[in-house]
């Protein structure tokens, strides 16, 4: 019968320490993160303070300060062996546990919450106090770890969530332009007549850059607009010319010498509408090429998966070895309902943790809709879902996005492309694989290393036959 244990993991780590090296032989190395500084202290398995708190910058030579006191610690008590660990913090820990980690040091990233459930005192908090929290999470090896990526799942990480700031800059940009317009010239970019197929089109910014008040465009007349048009390129002509010129006579505007700085804030915002779209092109380049070197490219072979889901949720998992099974990404993702149970009482329909990364439970909920509206198999099992519950639509969404967590563990974790249910036609895969280059056909991948690239070896491994 396999023995049970009331601590995560079976507190495996502390287990083989223990059996390793005499308690007296353990230092542990707390260290609460600043800005500017760093604070440390040094303690043994028993809680002893063997170095008292000291401040060390974060710099070079505060590295080595910290270093010598580490070395001259160990000299002093015959430690074997050294556990470091701080708190995250942000991004202001990953440059000292990046050279920490370089110098084979090794380093624990602790969750806040759990370092202030150590805390004594609840209406207190200063360094001290935080580094003894800190060391008593250590030692009794409580808690949870965060895993700081590495490689190109950090650049993954970076390019994904720096691409998402700027999707939300630019739908910030539109929603200003858009008051703008309405205000200086209403009519143009009316719902019920539309002059433009598509208001963020080069015709019709081009047209608000240059002539952004009705009083222009009539004053240019429809001859010289349609000019302008088919000048720019914009495949527009005279029958656009004639639907704007009439909006421009029909708008209940205010003269321009009143909307000087209307006009102004405009341009400023299509000027950076532009960099965006410019911005957020060069991050999608990068994050295609990014992707196909990981597993996460198997996940395009899933109809509503596209390259931006692929790479979010590939970014946000990271290296998908460091999980033993689905759940833990479930947890991970915070999106494992919560439970309550005492005596004869089980509480159901609880809402889900919300603990974990928000960049992920924020992706796998998008990924839900998409699932919903493009793969079959999703769709049915998300519309059972929203009948079974029909009170609570978020559900569907939750159970769609854990069963994707699921299958997505599966092809990631095997390298193996999507194969749903059921009789499959001979030439599935060459049609799942010619999916995924579709998918991906307006990205430029010349620079990437052929060793490197998951595109050329899912295509290898259709060719010659082997299991996918």
């Amino acid at each position: 019968m396999k023995q049970q244990n009331i601590y995560r993991n079976n507190n495996q780590a502390l287990k083989e320490t223990l059996a390793s090296f005499k308690p007296e032989q353990l230092l542990y190395l707390p260290i609460e993160i600043g800005k500017f500084n760093h604070k440390t202290s040094i303690v043994n398995f028993f809680g002893d303070v063997i170095v008292k708190h000291f401040e060390f910058p974060n710099k070079l030579h505060g590295l080595d300060f910290f270093l010598n006191k580490l070395k001259a610690a160990v000299d002093s008590t015959g430690a074997k062996k050294i556990f470091i660990g701080c708190e995250s913090t942000g991004h202001y820990h990953l440059n000292l546990v990046h050279h920490l980690k370089q110098l084979n040091l090794p380093v624990e990233i602790i969750n806040p919450r759990d370092s202030k459930k150590e805390n004594p005192n609840k209406n207190a908090k200063t360094d001290p106090i935080d580094l003894n929290a800190i060391a008593r999470v250590l030692i009794a090896n409580k808690g949870g770890r965060q895993v700081v990526p590495e490689g190109v799942y950090y650049n993954l990480q970076r390019a994904t969530r720096t691409r998402r700031k700027f999707i939300k800059r630019r739908t910030s940009s539109q929603n200003i332009i858009t008051g703008l317009v309405d205000r200086i010239f209403p009519g143009l970019w009316d719902k019920d007549k539309t002059i433009f197929s598509n208001n963020w089109g080069k015709a019709s910014l081009l047209l608000l850059e240059r002539f952004p008040h009705p009083d222009k465009i009539i004053q240019l007349g429809q001859k010289r607009l349609a000019s302008f048009f088919r000048k720019n390129n914009t495949k527009l002509g005279d029958e656009t010319a004639a639907k704007v010129i009439a909006a421009a006579k029909d708008a209940l505007t205010k003269p321009i010498s009143e909307l000087n700085m209307d006009i102004f804030a405009l341009k400023s915002h299509i000027r950076c509408l532009h960099l965006y779209e410019s911005t957020i092109n060069e991050l999608e380049q990068e994050i295609a090429c990014l992707l196909i070197q990981t597993p996460g490219t198997y996940l395009l072979s899933v109809d509503g998966i596209s390259d931006t889901f692929a790479a979010e949720f590939t970014a946000e998992v990271g290296d998908v070895n460091r999980f033993a099974y689905a759940n833990q990404i479930i947890s991970f993702a915070g999106t494992c309902p919560r439970i309550f149970q005492s005596a004869e009482y089980n509480a159901g329909g609880l809402p889900i943790s919300g603990r974990g990364s928000k960049f992920l439970r924020s992706s796998l909920n998008q990924i839900a809709l998409s699932l919903n509206a493009w793969c079959e198999p999703f769709h049915l099992y998300y519309t059972d879902k929203s009948i079974q519950k029909a009170d609570k639509p978020g559900i569907a969404r939750v159970a769609t996005g854990n069963k994707f967590v699921k299958l997505a563990f599966a092809l990631m974790k095997h390298e193996q492309l999507y194969r749903p249910k059921g009789i499959i036609p001979d030439n599935y895969y060459s049609v799942a694989f010619n999916k995924i280059t579709r998918k991906l056909a307006k990205f430029d991948f010349s620079s990437i290393n052929p060793n490197c690239n998951f595109l050329l070896k899912i295509k290898k491994q259709i060719e010659g036959d082997t299991k996918i």
